[in-house]
């Protein structure tokens, strides 16, 4: 009987803690996914329209998210899992890219399918997160780093089509 009980509990505490996780998934119809509001709508849709103006041109997929914090959890995790529930990127291809800013935990992640791997390679997404967004972040400038950040990504994609879909 306590085995029984204690069984419960366990998958009860392990069922709450998937919710909480699956609750911090964000929507996959969304471009740009801001919880914390540090972008005024302007932004937002600039962003956005820059984004959906580049998937209907070139195809691979961009989201932005978002976030206060991390609550503990490893920004990598958290990216990965997002953009597997977003489901970014065109199947054929597996060219999605995502971009998380943890805003209280200074951190940021560009997450690449591995159809774009080629073209962004890890050591170059860290030089974007380097040079184009986190002097701009360190100034609270989130729109200008997210919008340098996105020119650098849309160059590099363009200039490289040929090997969109082309896994390392």
């Amino acid at each position: 009987m306590r085995f029984l009980l204690l069984a419960t509990l366990i998958t009860a505490i392990i069922a709450c803690d998937r919710k909480t996780n699956s609750e911090k998934v964000v929507s996959s119809d969304k471009r740009v996914f801001d919880s914390v509001a540090i972008l005024s709508d302007t932004e937002g849709k600039d962003l956005t329209n820059e984004i959906l103006t580049f998937e209907k041109n070139v195809g691979p997929q961009i989201a932005i998210v978002i976030i206060d914090t991390l609550n503990g959890e490893r920004i990598e995790e958290y990216s990965v899992r997002n953009a597997e529930h977003m489901r970014l990127g065109r199947k054929e291809f597996d060219d999605g890219l995502l971009i998380t800013l943890s805003v209280k935990d200074h951190k940021v992640r560009i997450e690449v399918g591995y159809g774009l791997e080629k073209i962004i390679k890890d050591e170059i997404a860290a030089r974007i997160i380097r040079d184009d967004m986190v002097p701009e972040f360190k100034e609270q400038k989130f729109y200008s780093g997210l919008k340098a950040a996105l020119s650098s990504i849309r160059s590099l994609i363009e200039e490289n089509r040929q090997l969109i879909g082309q896994r390392p």
